[in-house]
């Protein structure tokens, strides 16, 4: 801002609105200057959400460039109460009868062990070890032994701390059930399996003598049983370790929830639904990009206003590139697959957006998927993997074609910015020296009607003598 006013009082004149007129004139080539850094703002704004979308579809296109998400699998099951079923792309599509073990006489679930100590206490701080010393308790599961030193004053409560804080704890949580009497210290391993069971070992002292509570393997019952699953899959007897039964068939892992002597079905079958969304939402990704292209290169006849993109070059080559591929035919499919509209998805001749046949591409994905994945999932050729490869290309953080037309932008901007800064600096100093001289003026002006009025005055005596 000038340091200069200018008052007008001698002149008449008003100045100050002669001056900022002026100065309107001048600044002219800056508001130009920014009316550029705006539109190519707006293009540089343009570019950042048009490779949005291009990495939108290089998503969408990634999940099918591969076979195997082409065979993914479902498994269904006749009777959800008896067990649950899933299924990854490995499994081979099939029925599968499970039925009742031909030993067990049904499905057999997998179960942990569970030991509670049978007399109990009458409160939970009872102490189980008043000796004066120090005893052991000492019990073994599933082969690991755990010796654990019970200190004198140990509670009931303090016994089950002990060992389920023990760093040495194979695999036995500790809980205190009351019965309604007594409190009863039960012992149940983490794991199931008839190899996970638990012994209360000779090398327990606490043995209800020199008042200490009788923890000894005698004093324990067996509540529940350490067993392994069991189940015939299509007439072949299964045994397992856990209710999660996998590794008997590649992918299908079938979760026992209840036993029964009733049979159910299991049902693995290609998941067509799964790639069909997967195929939608490619259509989708890329006619969002194709859109969004165009409505920024549109021409507003009523406004005479073109969008950012309207005419530039890199836009309109990566538009028509990825037009050309999804028209493409890919050789490694049949004939009658080997394109889109093979497969139900036609393009629009007047924006070259891609329409899907909801009802022909189900077809084709129920008869004809080995053909669907080959023209999508082919190396190199597979429209999925033409399509990744060019968005990953174009896109690429140095050199990709949208970064470098985004750098190129950037660069005019910043130009642009450093032009405007320049000339800011300018029109301070044509703003003070148009105030300078108006100042200058104006003195000159006061100067000169102070004279005017000493001259008339002289004149006034002179005619008056």
């Amino acid at each position: 801002m000038s340091t200069f006013s200018v008052s007008g009082l001698s002149s008449g004149i008003n100045a100050n609105d002669i001056i900022t007129k002026l100065m309107e004139l001048e600044r002219r080539p800056v508001t130009l200057l920014q009316s550029k850094q705006t539109a190519y703002n707006d293009k540089i704004t343009a570019y950042s959400d048009f490779q949005s979308k291009i990495l939108s579809l290089k998503t969408a296109a990634d999940e099918l460039r591969t076979t195997s998400n082409f065979f993914a699998k479902k498994a269904s099951v006749s009777d959800s109460t008896i067990l649950d079923a899933s299924a990854t792309n490995s499994a081979p599509a099939g029925s599968y009868t499970i039925a009742s073990h031909s030993t067990a006489g049904k499905i057999q679930l997998a179960q942990s062990e569970q030991k509670s100590h049978t007399a109990g206490t009458a409160a939970i701080n009872t102490s189980v070890n008043s000796s004066g010393s120090d005893k052991i308790f000492q019990y073994t599961y599933a082969g690991s032994q755990s010796s654990i030193t019970v200190a004198d004053g140990t509670t009931l409560e303090g016994l089950r701390d002990l060992i389920n804080s023990d760093s040495g704890n194979p695999g036995v949580n500790a809980t205190i059930i009351y019965d309604g009497s007594v409190y009863k210290l039960a012992l149940t391993g983490n794991d199931s399996g008839s190899t996970k069971t638990i012994s209360i070992d000779s090398g327990t002292t606490l043995d209800g003598t020199g008042s200490t509570v009788d923890l000894t393997g005698s004093a324990f019952t067996t509540n529940q049983t350490a067993q392994d699953a069991k189940l015939r899959i299509n007439g072949i007897d299964i045994t397992s370790s856990s209710n999660n039964v996998s590794g008997v068939i590649s992918g299908l892992t079938l979760t026992l929830k209840k036993e029964s002597t009733s049979s159910a079905t299991v049902a693995v079958t290609n998941d067509t639904d799964s790639i069909k969304k997967k195929i939608e939402d490619f259509v989708t990704a890329y006619n969002n990009a194709i859109n969004y292209a165009a409505s920024k290169s549109s021409w507003d006849s009523t406004t005479k206003t073109g969008g950012p993109l309207l005419g530039d070059a890199t836009a309109r080559d990566v538009v028509r590139s990825m037009k050309a591929m999804v028209i493409g035919t890919v050789s490694a499919a049949s004939s009658d697959v080997d394109s889109l509209a093979g497969i139900g998805i036609t393009t629009n001749s007047k924006d070259g957006t891609l329409t899907i046949n909801s009802t022909t591409l189900s077809d084709k994905l129920s008869a004809r998927i080995d053909d669907v994945s080959k023209l999508f999932a082919t190396a190199t050729t597979g429209i999925a993997n033409q399509i990744w490869s060019y968005a990953d290309t174009i896109t690429k953080s140095t050199d990709g074609a949208l970064t470098i037309r985004k750098s190129g932008l950037q660069s005019v901007v910043n130009n642009i910015a450093s032009n405007i800064t320049s000339l800011e600096t300018r029109l301070v100093k044509v703003e003070d020296d148009l105030r300078r001289r108006f100042s200058a003026l104006e003195s000159l002006l006061n100067g000169l009607t102070s004279q005017g009025t000493f001259l008339n005055n002289q004149i006034t005596k002179w005619n008056s003598q």
